[in-house]
């Protein structure tokens, strides 16, 4: 039992399991490559556990207020991305499609539990977390292929069939299960948290090894102060993106476009780029994403 407790401890701090990812992947990278054929099926095991926490009961409810869901979700999908591109093609434009996968993802489905924690609208991120995801098959290929289509070779519908498997047939599964074994899931969901951290070291262990010698090669910490900066100004931007909302739906709305889903952008780039100066800003954006938390939330907790 104490045994159980201590690897529940250590799955629950991400920031242990992921450290140790990037670690044993660039320096046990030889031992590791065997598994990259599975790391679709990883991300999808993600989505789906995910998914079986979802209630669509609070989706609908949210679904009232049409009009700021409809603006958060266009601005996330189809505005931030293009923006973001146009400013990173202009001050650092072999970091652009990096920088434009990881502004065009969907919010993470961690978002509802982050929101929860720094005093946001839990319900809020959950329909956000949900909307966007669901469409995110359909806008990041066409933003995509719109933007940077005409200088880099696209797979759109490879694109999109890979966000399909990873998002559709997830989440279909998982509220066909949810209809007849509800109980059963409530019972056993504690551990979902614990068992999506461990796939989740293991999916960045996997990228991270293929990518090890451009890791290695190529590591600059001149990069990760950008996407510092990057997720700096992505908490400012939606934290006043509908400033006539109370404070906190507006911190709601900062969790949900800073903490986007940033493995399907680590798989994207894994599977359909090869320029390491696309796949290194996006595996290197895991460190921001998980330590720009703690001062946002001890911030809007003041």
């Amino acid at each position: 039992m104490k045994i159980l407790n201590l690897i529940k401890n250590i799955t629950e701090s991400h920031y242990i399991v992921i450290g140790l990812a990037f670690f044993v992947g660039i320096f046990y990278s030889q031992n590791i490559l065997w598994a990259s054929s599975y790391t679709t099926l990883i991300l999808a095991i993600i989505f789906f556990l995910s998914a079986l926490k979802i209630d669509l009961k609070k989706v609908l409810r949210q679904l009232e207020d049409k009009t700021a869901l409809f603006i958060i979700t266009f601005f996330i999908l189809l505005v931030l991305p293009v923006v973001v591109y146009y400013i990173a093609n202009l001050f650092f434009p072999s970091f652009a499609v990096a920088f434009l996968l990881l502004s065009a993802m969907p919010a993470g489905m961690v978002t509802p539990l982050l929101t929860e924690i720094s005093g946001g609208r839990q319900s809020l991120a959950l329909v956000l977390a949900v909307a966007t995801s669901l469409l995110a098959p359909l806008t990041v290929p066409f933003i995509v292929e719109f933007l940077v289509g005409t200088s880099v070779e696209v797979d759109v519908f490879g694109m999109f069939k890979l966000l399909a498997i990873v998002i559709y047939i997830p989440f279909f599964v998982a509220q066909f299960f949810k209809r007849f074994w509800q109980k059963t899931i409530d019972k056993i969901s504690p551990i979902f948290k614990s068992v999506s951290t461990i796939l989740l070291g293991t999916l960045i262990m996997i990228i991270v090894a293929k990518q090890s010698n451009i890791l290695i090669e190529n590591f600059n910490l001149f990069v990760v102060g950008v996407l510092f900066l990057f997720f700096f100004s992505l908490h400012i931007i939606g934290y006043f993106l509908i400033p006539w909302r109370d404070k906190r739906d507006r911190i709601t709305i900062s969790v949900c476009i800073t903490y986007m889903n940033f493995t399907l952008a680590i798989e994207l780039a894994n599977k359909f780029f090869s320029d390491p100066n696309i796949i290194l800003p996006i595996v290197l954006a895991i460190i921001p994403w998980s330590f720009m938390f703690i001062p946002f939330k001890s911030y809007v907790k003041k």
